[in-house]
């Protein structure tokens, strides 16, 4: 019996052991995931970087972990009972409890922080901090419905089924040919190509498609209209008077890059420091006005040294936003309220900025002198062309007289036609950076609380510690090494918020979701051994390959999922963060206005030059100081791509900040899409959907069709590439016949919507309806 006995306690001890072993293993506290939210959300107003109340931080270790102002540690490592920070936030005495305003922890957060103390107190650095490492690939069985096309669908694949989620079917051929245009083109396929595509049975037709797409020269056009936003690009100067700016050669040398496929590394290079290249291209100049699209003040009383000093402090923000997803601006005047910035940090930073020769003056200098795209290519076919009867047409081009070493071939025929030729091409002057000599260089200081006017301490370039590992051995000196860091294999950063922008763009949303905040702030990837994959994957196997890294997103089962949701996704999933199915998006402002002149036969294809200047709403720039005039562009010019429209920082065109374009006078790296009435009265009454629809009134209209059903089901499917069903073909219908009659009774409106174009006006009013119904479709207005 006694034996008995000893043998059950030996056998409870044993599981006893094992069990709280167990729960010991499963209560491990993570300080990323578990310490720093508390931290940040109850501590570090008053002990981060902005106060460090009693001389305590909590933002870098060796602070949190020292004595403060009254000789007590804040924390103890193993003992939470002798932690400061313990017992004040669990005192109720108002003189000593933490915090001393606000919501008191709970008891919850209260006992993370002990066992994290107990525990030993181990400090993590912020993931996005972390060099990104290649995660192993998650083995995963292949469907029917959602076959593995490369590793993106098994870390999805492995994410779904973690979450006890079911993929969604393949999306109709129509609707992926549709979503592929508009993510990798930003237009719509034609019906054509729809027709081809639908023919096309071979295991690669959509590859085939995709690669076509790729290859498009509106490929280089619709990626150049996402890159502007975050090179804040203006055709003004912007501040009050906001006149205008000559760099529209800046967003043609974008849409070459994209067109091109410049990789990554070098697109990076070129724009921040292609100046300081050795013997740079003009195209490498030009690339460098990413950074003369900050906004100038020439007006007069402005003191010049007060806005060059804004220039150089936007160009160190939006460098650190746009390549590493971190709020800099936070850091001008005190160091970073929860991130491991010091105040030190950004005058580090601000350093390498400081010595360009740029200034606030109104002759925009630095500037080079040279001609368009278009001119370019026209006096290349001619030096081809006549390169016998004029042996120096560069030298020509860069002259402003033609001497008496060519007046005699100029009365020839084939060099009169060369006169005029040259004659209708003008050299355009587009602010570009240069550096400062070494014998006028400018002295960094750190701005004591951010004030330009109170210098402390001298500052050289160099980067913040904390995005630096001890094993990189770098020497700053400028702009150049900058570059060259950012795109390095040791930058924890740029590879990781930049496949998280591309994705963002196709997927609707990023793996993390604040594209423009990778802080500790930031809400946590939700896919981040994925996102850890593809930066590597980019970085490495691709060479920073663009075009190879989109081809990847959208060959993927994941991307060609249908956009349907089941009641069981919509349940466990609501916002789709785990990507069971497609997302649904809403157009950007740009896409809305070119699909509209597409699927009309309106869209100009003429690439590059000057900006243009459509019709808006007459008065929109009374308000402004008369400096600039809206002359509303004739012919093809108004109904270019989007992206050529001008765009004055004071007073953006109207329709798109409807559609939640930004102002542009800062860098944005995500629009936040509304939906207002302003966006159905914009695409209902502005001049250019009106005229879009005018003109697919009239295709429908002139359709070999027996019955209005049959015109309007053209139009439908040549805007939508859907079938509408008899529902919607009825009731369409309906609505034709009651405005033919409305148009009938009416024949001074009908001639006033029909611009006296036909005779049968009535029934050309009635059909321009029908189209800017259809256009103001939810199934057009968003892609699927």
């Amino acid at each position: 019996m006694k034996r008995r006995y000893i043998y059950i306690t030996a056998v409870f001890l044993l599981l006893s052991i094992v069990l709280f072993s167990c729960l010991r293993k499963e209560e491990t506290i993570s300080f990323n995931a578990d310490v720093r939210p508390i931290l940040n959300k109850h501590c570090l107003s008053c002990h981060g970087g902005v106060k460090q109340t009693g001389e305590l931080s909590f933002l870098f270790e060796a602070e949190a972990f020292d004595t403060t102002a009254s000789g007590k540690y804040a924390i103890v490592k193993g003992k939470a009972h002798r932690s400061e920070m313990i017992r004040r936030i669990k005192s109720t005495d108002e003189g000593i409890m933490m915090p001393p305003e606000g919501d008191r922890l709970s008891a919850t957060d209260i006992q993370t922080l002990e066992k994290w103390i107990n525990q030993g107190a181990t400090w993590e650095t912020h993931w996005a901090y972390h060099k990104p490492q290649k995660a192993s690939i998650p083995t995963v069985e292949t469907t029917p419905i959602f076959p593995i096309q490369n590793p993106i669908d098994q870390f999805i694949a492995a994410k779904m089924q973690e979450q006890g989620l079911q993929p969604s079917p393949k999306a109709s051929k129509a609707t992926l040919l549709r979503r592929v245009s508009l993510d990798l083109i930003g237009l719509p396929p034609s019906l054509e190509e729809l027709e081809n595509f639908l023919a096309d049975d071979s295991e690669d037709a959509y590859e085939k498609v995709v690669d076509r797409l790729l290859a498009s020269p509106r490929f280089g056009e619709h990626w150049a209209s996402m890159w502007m936003d975050l090179a804040r690009y203006g055709d003004s100067q912007g501040y009050q008077k906001d006149p205008y700016r000559s760099i529209w050669m800046y967003r043609d040398w974008l849409i070459q890059a994209f067109n091109d496929n410049m990789l990554f590394d070098q697109f990076t290079i070129e724009q921040l420091a292609g100046d300081l290249l050795p013997t740079p291209s003009e195209n490498q100049l030009i690339a460098t006005a990413f950074h003369r699209n900050t906004m100038t003040n020439d007006e007069g009383g402005t003191d010049d040294e007060e806005f060059r000093v804004a220039a150089v402090l936007d160009r160190v923000n939006t460098t650190w936003e746009v390549w590493q997803a971190t709020t800099m601006a936070c850091v001008q005047c005190h160091s970073h309220p929860y991130d491991p910035f010091r105040h030190e940090d950004y005058y580090t930073s601000y350093a390498f900025f400081n010595n360009t020769s740029d200034s606030d003056k109104r002759d925009d200098r630095p500037y080079i002198k040279t001609y368009s795209q278009t001119a370019k290519a026209q006096l290349a076919s001619l030096s081809k062309n006549w390169s016998n009867d004029l042996p120096s047409i560069q030298t020509e081009m860069n002259s402003d007289r033609i001497d008496s070493i060519k007046q005699l071939l100029l009365t020839s025929p084939i060099g009169q036609i060369y006169a005029d030729t040259l004659a209708t091409f003008k050299r355009i002057a587009t602010p570009v950076m240069g550096e400062l000599p070494d014998t006028s260089s400018r002295k960094t200081h750190l701005f004591e609380r951010g004030n330009w006017l109170v210098h402390g301490k001298e500052m050289q370039p160099d980067l913040p510690e904390s995005l630096l590992s001890e094993t990189q051995d770098w020497q700053f000196e400028n702009r150049l090494d900058l570059a060259e860091w950012l795109v390095s294999p040791e930058n924890p950063l740029t590879a990781r918020v930049t496949v998280n922008r591309f994705w963002a763009t196709l997927f609707g949303q990023g793996i993390v979701a604040t594209l423009e905040d990778f802080g500790t702030q930031s809400p946590p990837p939700s896919h981040p051994e994925l996102l850890d994959w593809l930066a590597v994957h980019f970085q490495e196997d691709l060479d920073w390959n663009i075009k190879a890294l989109l081809k990847s997103f959208v060959l993927s089962s994941t991307y060609q999922q249908s956009a349907a949701a089941s009641p069981e996704q919509l349940e466990i999933d609501p916002n789709n963060i785990y990507l069971s199915r497609a997302s649904r998006i809403r157009l950007s402002a740009e896409q809305v206005r070119d699909q509209a002149l597409a699927v009309s036969d309106l869209l100009s294809d003429k690439m590059y030059g000057p900006s243009v200047m459509p019709p808006q709403p007459e008065g929109v720039w009374q308000v402004i100081r008369n400096v600039l005039r809206w002359e509303e562009s004739k012919g093809e010019d108004r109904y270019r791509r989007a992206l050529y429209t001008f765009w004055r920082r004071s007073s953006p065109y109207p329709s798109f900040i409807s559609f939640d374009s930004p102002s542009r006078e800062l860098c944005v790296s995500r629009r936040i899409n509304t939906n207002t009435p302003l966006q159905a009265l914009t695409t209902l009454n502005d001049t250019v959907y009106v005229e879009a629809a005018r003109a697919l009134g009239q295709l429908m209209m002139e359709q070999e069709a027996p019955s209005v059903k049959a015109k309007i089901e053209y139009g439908y499917k040549k805007t939508s590439l859907q079938t509408a069903s008899a529902s919607t073909l009825a009731l369409l219908a309906e609505e034709y016949n009651s405005y033919l009659t409305y148009y009938k009774e009416n024949p001074v409106l009908a001639a006033d919507l029909a611009l006296g174009k036909t005779e049968d006006q009535a029934a050309f009013a009635a059909w321009s309806v029908i189209a800017n119904i259809i256009l103001n479709l939810d199934e057009v207005l968003v892609r699927g």
